[in-house]
């Protein structure tokens, strides 16, 4: 299994672009990792995860394309994670080469009545849009995978995923979120260790509640709650993500934060097997 996330930042992007603070001027200054675009994510090469309006950009970025995503599911409605519009580059044409079959998709209510609005005849461009996502019911894909939408604390309807492929393979897909509900971290409990567990971490260093994002301190806690449930083990791959410029840290010393606690730091382009 092989995830790839494509961008790392919160909504406004790092350095955020009408911002000058001393984090986004240190991101302008020091590159590489430390300039991140918004979030979205390709597991193997047909189950895409959010699409934000970045996503062209990714594509440009990795010299990658999305020409063999059967699946696509949105984590909720932000628009950092979904424009509804961008979605038409499936059909012609904006493509040559449109999918053979329409591109299932996958959210909550309110990701699904965007799409609808967007797309009154969704075949016409290329995608078959189901039924909206319900805590802890889970669906099948057209490759046979199982996606678990699970409570999350963040925007109402709001899911983070576990995605099992069809070869046993899981990811937690865990942002955007405050600490986990009990009843995600029991759903987790549940089933067969994680391969891959992706945390969110919009605060960085800042002292946060963490309610509705988290920082370092969120992460470290919510990564043992993993481990103390059974849902990681010593193979997991736990991996932070979703970082926002108010959180302070640039990328060496979130790397430095999370060393100890054996959580690696995502930045954009990260390609995690598992």
């Amino acid at each position: 299994m092989e995830l790839t996330i494509f961008g790392t930042a919160a909504a406004e992007g790092w350095p955020a672009p009408f911002c000058r603070c001393s984090a986004c001027q240190e991101a302008r200054r020091r590159g590489g990792p430390n300039l991140r675009s918004r979030s979205g994510a390709l597991l193997d090469n047909d189950l895409k995860i959010d699409f934000s309006a970045d996503t062209v950009g990714h594509m440009l970025r990795t010299g990658r394309d999305l020409a063999d995503v059967r699946t696509l599911v949105f984590t909720h409605q932000h628009s950092d994670h979904i424009v509804p519009s961008e979605l038409e580059w499936a059909s012609g044409p904006f493509t040559n080469t449109p999918p053979a079959q329409p591109i299932v998709v996958f959210g909550n209510s309110q990701v699904m009545e965007m799409l609808h609005a967007q797309f009154p005849n969704p075949a016409h461009a290329n995608l078959e849009l189901r039924p909206a996502l319900e805590a802890l019911v889970p669906v099948t894909t057209p490759t046979g995978d199982t996606i678990l939408p699970l409570p999350a604390d963040h925007a109402p309807g709001a899911f983070v995923l576990r995605l099992t492929r069809a070869n046993g393979k899981s990811l937690f897909y865990g942002h955007d979120s405050g600490l986990y509900p009990a009843a995600t971290l029991t759903a987790l409990s549940q089933q067969a260790p994680l391969d891959i567990a992706v945390f969110d971490c919009t605060y960085g260093g800042a002292k946060s509640s963490n309610k509705g994002h988290m920082g370092v301190d969120g992460v470290v806690q919510m990564a043992q709650a993993l481990r103390d449930c059974g849902a990681a083990t010593e193979k997991t791959k736990l991996i932070a993500t979703h970082f926002s410029h108010n959180g302070g840290l640039m990328h060496e010393e979130l790397v430095e934060a999370f060393l100890p606690h054996g959580i690696a730091v995502a930045y954009d382009g990260i390609v995690v097997r598992g």
